[in-house]
């Protein structure tokens, strides 16, 4: 009864900051969920200060998530969009990560959201970004 209860004040209250976080319970992760998660495309250095000055209502501290933790919400059943339920905002388009690809100083690994599939870019290509921080 209190998880009920804590998830509705959750929604409630990031409504009201006109912005909305995915908390995962699976890794208690708690993710942004904003328009600009569908629309905004920069390179990874920009994201790097996107996520440093975001606030979301009470959240702070977000940064650019992991590729463990950018797969941990993708959703393989799923096509189009391979990404779990409960997230409002996807683009079908590839999502920066921290992992570095081995031996490339300014490469890093990225998830596709449409089939969820992992591939290699440069940093200073334009993608889609999905800040993330760890749990309270």
């Amino acid at each position: 009864m209190k998880k009920l209860l804590f998830t509705g004040l959750l929604l409630v209250a990031s409504t009201l900051f006109g912005e909305r976080v995915f908390i995962d319970k699976s890794t208690s992760l708690i993710w942004q969920d904003h328009q600009d998660n569908e629309d905004l495309s920069i390179t990874y250095y920009q994201s790097k200060d996107y996520c440093a000055d975001l606030v979301i209502g009470k959240y702070n501290n977000f940064r650019i998530p992991s590729l463990v933790e950018l797969q941990s919400i993708v959703d393989y059943k799923n096509y189009n969009s391979a990404i779990k339920k409960g997230f409002d905002y996807v683009s079908d388009e590839y999502y920066w990560t921290t992992t570095p690809f081995v031996g490339e100083k300014n490469v890093v690994w990225l998830i596709h959201f449409k089939k969820g599939e992992r591939t290699v870019k440069d940093m200073h290509y334009d993608r889609h970004i999905r800040c993330v921080q760890s749990s309270i």
